[in-house]
């Protein structure tokens, strides 16, 4: 364990600049900031498309910016680009590979002999050289495989289909991310705004208490009373403005805009909500599984990993192929001075070749059980993706209907708190109620409001995300504005 540990540290590449440490001792000198190389200078953001900031944005409008400036929605284009260039890459096998080459060179030698013969002695020296070119051009054509190159290409093929379905699915997902913040924040302003309504109602009781006060039929605790319930008005709409600006901030960051930016938000309070006899049932919920981009990959990379055996299958064949040779000569002779010879020649050849597998040692057998154990992995994948998706859309068709079934109880509550409050602080005006009936009929007011806001809230998500469960999300499928 110890040497694992060591190797990994070993391994990691060395910091540039070592971060500063903080020492407890205040007479130290403070920290440098770290400096790095102008490559780690990141601080400049991309450029987006132009924003007018005197116009409101509707939801379909942000859909389309984040559509233009995500960077998911490229990712995903580039590496659908990538699967279908690997396609074709295995579709270029098809087709002869074709080679030119060029060889030259020079060689130089020396040669001394010396025989000693009775009363004769002959001493030799010869000095060759010989330099020259040889173009050559070869051909290679993989005639017949058995099927290998068309089980590489189905593979391929079907991973380009998967990549092409993910970027539809990165699509789905910005367009349910847009829409959920969108109405999270439309949430968050109509909160605000309640809470800010529900501060004038608390200055209402505070001067209703002070007058009281003032004419001598009321008690200081009633002001008191009313003054705390106003300071905890005050800071709830504090709390809601936060929520607020955190709420526009994920919008924007789902939109794929800086976070500097600032555009006007068109209100999603004139969204028409699914009726519950428009919900749908348990046949059309396992329908929309053939929709699902992820169950249409998953079921494309079984494909090709059942191809994939074919493709091992073949190694355990022969392959023939057609393979030729043409090349040309020029050399330059030279012995000992005299005049050179210039040699020339030229040679074709066509081959046809057959390659037989013998033995390679079990190789070729347990990448055939490796093959068939990722095609039975990726069909149980398939298997666990479908219960796991129509398991998702139940719960999604459940939430839905719980939402909607929410919003109607938190409207019927509204109108009964309302006049609840109403009448409690008439009655406390003419001094036939208390402080304390018209402070929790005030707070009652501001959550049955607020929980309505949530669950109309809730209720708009809840239906995109049905429809996004279902694999079928798009602007059509949003809730639309109420017709007017």
């Amino acid at each position: 364990m110890v040497s694992l540990l060591v190797g990994c540290q070993t391994a990691l590449p060395p910091i540039p600049n070592p971060p500063p440490t903080v020492s407890a001792n205040p007479q130290q000198p403070a920290p440098t900031v770290p400096t790095y190389p102008p490559q780690f200078n990141l601080s400049h953001l991309p450029e987006v498309e132009q924003l007018d900031t005197q116009h409101s944005y509707q939801l379909e409008e942000l859909i389309h910016l984040a559509q233009a400036n995500n960077p998911i929605t490229r990712i995903a284009w580039l590496e659908a680009e990538q699967a279908a260039i690997a396609a074709g890459m295995v579709k270029a096998t098809y087709l002869p590979m074709i080679s030119a080459s060029v060889i030259g060179g020079y060689q130089r030698s020396k040669r001394h002999t010396d025989l000693d013969l009775p009363l004769i002695d002959i001493d030799t020296r010869t000095h060759s050289s010989v330099h020259g070119v040889v173009p050559a051009l070869s051909l290679k054509w993989l005639l017949f495989d058995f099927g290998k190159r068309n089980a590489l290409h189905g593979a391929a093929s079907d991973m380009s289909f998967a990549s092409q379905v993910k970027f539809n699915a990165a699509h789905q997902a910005i367009i349910f991310n847009v829409a959920r913040t969108f109405y999270e924040y439309s949430a968050a302003r109509q909160k605000t705004e309640l809470a800010r309504q529900h501060l004038q109602n608390t200055t209402k009781l505070v001067d209703a208490a002070q007058s009281r006060f003032q004419a001598g039929v009321g008690t200081a605790i009633d002001v008191a009373q009313a003054k705390q319930l106003q300071a905890q008005a005050n800071f709830r709409l504090v709390q809601n403005q936060g929520a607020e600006r955190n709420a526009y901030h994920a919008l924007i960051a789902a939109a794929g805009l800086p976070p500097t930016t600032q555009i006007h938000i068109a209100d999603a309070s004139d969204r028409q909500l699914p009726r519950y006899e428009d919900l749908p049932d348990d046949a059309t919920l396992q329908a929309a599984l053939a929709y699902r981009p992820d169950l249409i990959a998953t079921d494309a990379a079984r494909r090709a990993a059942e191809k994939s055996i074919d493709s091992v299958k073949a190694d355990f064949l022969p392959k023939v192929a057609l393979m030729g040779v043409a090349s040309a000569g020029s050399t330059h002779f030279n012995i000992n001075g005299l005049a050179e010879t210039s040699p020339q020649s030229a040679s074709t050849a066509v081959l046809l070749g057959v390659s037989i597998p013998l033995f390679d040692g079990g190789l070729r057998r347990m990448r055939l059980r490796e093959a068939e154990a990722r095609a039975a992995a990726a069909k149980e994948l398939v298997r666990k993706n479908q219960n796991d998706a129509l398991r998702e859309i139940h719960f999604a068709a459940n939430s839905l209907r719980s939402a909607l079934e929410a919003y109607t109880a938190a409207t019927e509550l509204v109108d009964a708190v309302r006049l609840t409050y109403d009448a409690a602080l008439e009655s406390y005006e003419v001094g036939l109620g208390s402080m304390m009936l018209a402070t929790e009929a005030a707070n009652a007011l501001i959550d049955a409001t607020q929980a309505q806001t949530v669950a109309y809230s809730a209720a708009l998500i809840a239906s995109a995300n049905l429809a996004f469960m279902m694999g079928q999300i798009d602007i059509a499928a949003l809730p639309p504005l109420h017709q007017r």
